[in-house]
């Protein structure tokens, strides 16, 4: 007989498996942590971020919501601990109807975090001197991830039929929401700005995407390009870029640098430390930003 609904599931209800998976995140998780606050920069940090990220993509292969895994990393994270009577949380309810036009908001939104904290952590590694990326496999990954995401936007929103209109609303990222998201990540720690970028370039992100897209794929066509007049999403490139653009005009410690040198700089940010992933949609051209602020899940049109 199933559980009541008013009742959490335990880590205890899961099979064997999953709480196997779940287990190993938070265990991971909480080495990282406590290494992390007593040797900042310890070699074996490296080590541990990437076998956990490991761990999350075994987790995700064994259908394990992206919740559950989310809350055994902050589990571990924070010290907390993790047992059979742990209750986990309830994975988000979609409305079927609109999920596609709700996804596309939502990666939409993803790319944009996945920008600004990127551009939020270059900055705070140029303050302190370093100009070489420190961690090149991680700054990979997350490129990889953000195509990933930007890939299955054009999909789903060719999936669903999505009106012109509702593709200028759902995919256009204005200097508004940039200013907006970078603002907010301002107040960061330097310690949790490094560690959200860290979660954000988990190659679990890329698997669990490209899981989803083969599904879109196998129901749909390829998308339509933006050669026939329809708004697509901005490229990787072109959102970090904008990002740092964004970034140093709201800095006035920035202010010493001509428009020329703040192009440059932003160009040079954009360029990924080595060849990423291919984008197929790059040359695709993206439609003038709409009259409206930052984009919110709000009712499908």
């Amino acid at each position: 007989m199933s559980r009541p609904p008013s009742q959490p599931r335990l880590v205890s209800d899961l099979p064997a498996p999953q709480a196997e998976a779940l287990n190993d995140i938070h265990d991971l998780a909480r080495r990282t942590g406590a290494l992390r606050r007593s040797q900042p920069y310890a070699p074996e940090l490296v080590r541990l971020e990437h076998d956990r990220s490991i761990a999350e993509i075994v987790a995700a292969s064994r259908a394990i919501p992206a919740v559950w895994i989310t809350q055994a990393r902050e589990y571990g994270q924070a010290n907390r601990a993790w047992q059979p009577t742990t209750a986990l949380r309830d994975p988000p309810k979609y409305n079927v109807p609109r999920r596609g036009y709700g996804r596309v908001v939502a990666d939409t939104n993803r790319l944009v975090d996945m920008a600004t904290v990127s551009v939020l952590r270059h900055q705070h590694l140029h303050q302190a001197g370093i100009e070489a990326e420190p961690e090149p496999a991680v700054a990979q990954q997350l490129r990889q991830n953000m195509v990933a995401i930007r890939t299955r936007i054009i999909h789903t929103a060719a999936a669903i039929n999505m009106r012109p209109a509702q593709r200028a609303r759902s995919t256009t990222v204005t200097d508004a929401h940039l200013a907006e998201r970078l603002a907010n990540r301002q107040q960061l720690a330097v310690d949790d700005l490094t560690a959200l970028w860290r979660d954000l370039a988990t190659p679990a992100i890329a698997a669990s995407v490209r899981s989803s897209l083969a599904s879109l794929r196998r129901t749909t066509g390829p998308p339509v390009s933006a050669d026939n007049g329809l708004p697509m999403p901005p490229t990787v490139e072109e959102l970090i870029t904008r990002t740092h653009l964004q970034l140093t005009n709201m800095t006035p410690a920035d202010g010493a640098f001509t428009d020329g040198q703040r192009i440059e700089i932003a160009v040079q940010l954009a360029l990924p430390p080595t060849a990423p992933e291919p984008d197929h949609h790059n040359a695709e051209t993206t439609a003038g930003p709409p009259p409206d602020g930052p984009l919110t899940p709000g009712p499908e049109p």
